[in-house]
């Protein structure tokens, strides 16, 4: 049964609609180009699409990045968060567009849903954008895209009349660990499909790895194990059950000290200063 869906899952993946020649141009350009790429071939790229432009200069002046002035340039853009930034952002969006977001097959509120990963996204440049910017633009598509297998698998079931059936064995268990319901049910975890996606449709690597290690960023390699605990930590104060309750921002804390103990920088006191407010009441609440 776990192989058939997987193979169904796959096939569904495969079916969805292409991403824009735009995009398409500018993965295949810096692909090649590599550390030869040129600031005004890419600029030239997306400018000659206008929605693709308007899209990436209104993220880049949204909340998410933080600058004290007006973006107005794709120039300014690619200056500012570099060039993998900008093809991951571009990437990221474009994805998201392809999905219509409905998860009622996890037993979610698909408003609630979407407010609580628009809030994780502020919450990353929220926290990290004086402590460490450079790691806080690395994770703005990484968030964009880290609820996005939850998505893909709601839309397969639903497609699949398969959403009441999966529904039913996540309340049988309580809504608890998500992802051993999944493995059971499709071979497969949202993140493990996600991080398969993201090498599939060629993101950048760091990216890929950052993701991949949400739920084990003490294995991370040296170059993505901050981000990868970054993530660990939003993950647990995000989660799609129980986000920021007592529990989960003990870990997310736990998380950070053992960070630090592994030698990589997180300030403790400019990340409970910028907790969310439950979340400061829930950790309130242990104390």
């Amino acid at each position: 049964m776990n192989t058939d869906i997987n193979e169904l899952l796959l096939q569904s993946v495969a079916e969805l609609p292409p991403l824009p020649d735009t995009v398409n141009k500018l993965k295949k350009y810096i692909n090649e180009a590599g550390s030869n790429a040129e600031t005004s071939k890419i600029v030239e790229i997306i400018s000659s699409d206008p929605l693709v432009t308007a899209k990436l200069l209104q993220l880049a002046n949204s909340p998410y990045y933080g600058f004290s002035r007006e973006i107005s340039t794709i120039t300014q853009v690619i200056t500012l968060l570099g060039i993998n930034n900008v093809k991951n952002i571009i990437i990221a969006d474009c994805i998201k567009e392809n999905f219509t977001i409905d998860v009622s097959p996890y037993g979610l509120d698909t408003y609630n849903f979407l407010n609580a990963c628009s809030d994780e996204i502020s919450f990353i440049s929220n926290w990290l954008n004086d402590e460490d910017k450079n790691l806080s633009h690395l994770l703005v598509p990484c968030a964009m895209l880290l609820r996005l297998g939850i998505v893909i698998f709601s839309n397969f079931l639903i497609q699949n009349g398969k959403d009441k059936e999966f529904l039913t064995f996540l309340k049988k268990n309580k809504f608890d660990d998500i992802s051993v319901i999944e493995n059971e049910f499709f071979g497969v975890d949202h993140i493990s499909f996600l991080g398969f996606l993201l090498y599939r449709w060629n993101f950048d690597e760091t990216l890929i790895e950052s993701i991949c290690f949400v739920r084990t960023p003490h294995s991370a390699s040296k170059q993505v194990k901050k981000s990868a605990y970054a993530l660990a930590i939003i993950d647990h104060i995000f989660a799609p059950y129980n986000g920021s309750s007592p529990f989960n921002i003990r870990a997310a804390l736990a998380l950070i000290k053992e960070a630090v103990h592994k030698g990589i920088y997180f300030n403790v006191e400019n990340f409970l200063e910028k907790l969310p407010s439950k979340a400061k009441e829930n950790l309130k609440k242990r104390e």
